[in-house]
């Protein structure tokens, strides 16, 4: 399926916050919020939101640096000065602001004309945890987050999202440790909802899912998460073409 990539504009306050927007050219299947990594809006996850989008989804990965600067983009983490500059903008970064601007995003989305229903979200990394946190803080189609941090301190917040959620790690991730994922896996267990879905991945590393880290990329990890990814979202999303 071709797509058309699009700049977007989120309106929030007296300013914005830009974006990327990948559309199908067809009927689209629903919306979907990509979440980034640590790096910014990068050649990476723009590569992700076109592969979504051309399986027929509405893919927006949000600036979600604006406030500090627009238009970040500091690779994969291959350069040490720029990794470490990535390291300190995602420190410096107000997740509580943060959340709300994805949360705006996301009602951004779902008022796109050619959709009705509401979108479904998707985080990597840093994004992956911001991803549980928005899944808390507003009601989307679906959550599913990619080897998300820290986020065994986010078990509140993993009780109180009423979506279905679906989580993936590697079982060699050097931010979650195999005790940091169980713990989390826990979390998810006591929510009780056979909507929920949790995979670990042998092998894998932390980023495994991006093609662009070639130092992490784990191509059959990368081939089945996605299938369980587009599954997900297809079972989940009720946005359809209007």
């Amino acid at each position: 399926m071709q797509i058309r990539p699009q700049l977007a504009r989120i309106e929030i306050g007296n300013s914005y916050m830009g974006g990327y927007l990948a559309v199908p050219s067809e009927k689209p299947r629903g919306g979907l919020i990509v979440m980034q990594e640590i790096f910014g809006v990068t050649p990476a996850m723009r590569a992700i939101a076109d592969d979504f989008a051309a399986e027929g989804f509405v893919a927006l990965v949000p600036d979600i640096y604006w406030r500090m600067q627009r238009d970040l983009d500091l690779g994969n983490g291959e350069d040490p000065t720029q990794r470490q500059l990535a390291v300190e903008f995602s420190n410096r970064f107000d997740e509580g602001l943060g959340t709300n601007d994805l949360v705006a995003s996301l009602d951004w989305l779902a008022d796109c004309s050619s959709l009705k229903g509401k979108p479904g979200i998707i985080g990597f990394c840093l994004g992956g945890r911001l991803a549980v946190r928005v899944a808390s803080a507003a009601n989307p189609a679906c959550m599913v987050s990619m080897y998300g941090v820290k986020l065994e301190t986010m078990g509140e917040q993993i009780r109180r999202a009423k979506c279905p959620m679906q989580f993936h790690f590697g079982e060699n991730d050097n931010h979650n440790p195999m005790s940091t994922i169980n713990k989390v896996r826990e979390m998810v267990d006591k929510r009780r909802l056979s909507v929920d879905e949790f995979f670990t991945y042998p092998e894998a590393e932390h980023a495994f899912y991006n093609r662009f880290r070639t130092d992490r990329f784990d191509e059959k990890a990368h081939k089945l998460a996605r299938s369980r990814v587009l599954d997900f979202l297809l079972r989940n999303l009720a946005a359809t073409a209007g």
